[in-house]
């Protein structure tokens, strides 16, 4: 090969090479993005459980639910 075929091919494999990680960080940042998406609906699930372990306490407490009781009581129906 002669040197103009050389630098052709260079810049070639050079271009080839910049996409190719210009498409592998388009692809982490969409990643990112989900992962981001996720661990919010991941902390609003947390938060929901959460508050329904306070509303089971708190109708425990004053002796509305008893889980014990209803379990025992659903296998009997069935």
């Amino acid at each position: 090969m002669n040197n103009n075929q050389n630098k052709s091919l260079e810049f070639t494999l050079a271009g080839n090479l910049g996409n190719m990680i210009g498409q592998q960080a388009l692809q982490v940042a969409h990643l990112q993005v989900a992962l981001k998406e996720k661990n919010e609906e991941v902390k609003q699930k947390d938060n929901l459980i959460a508050e329904l372990k306070h509303q089971i306490e708190s109708l425990q407490k004053r002796g509305g639910v008893d889980d014990k009781r209803q379990i025992s009581t659903k296998h009997q129906q069935n």
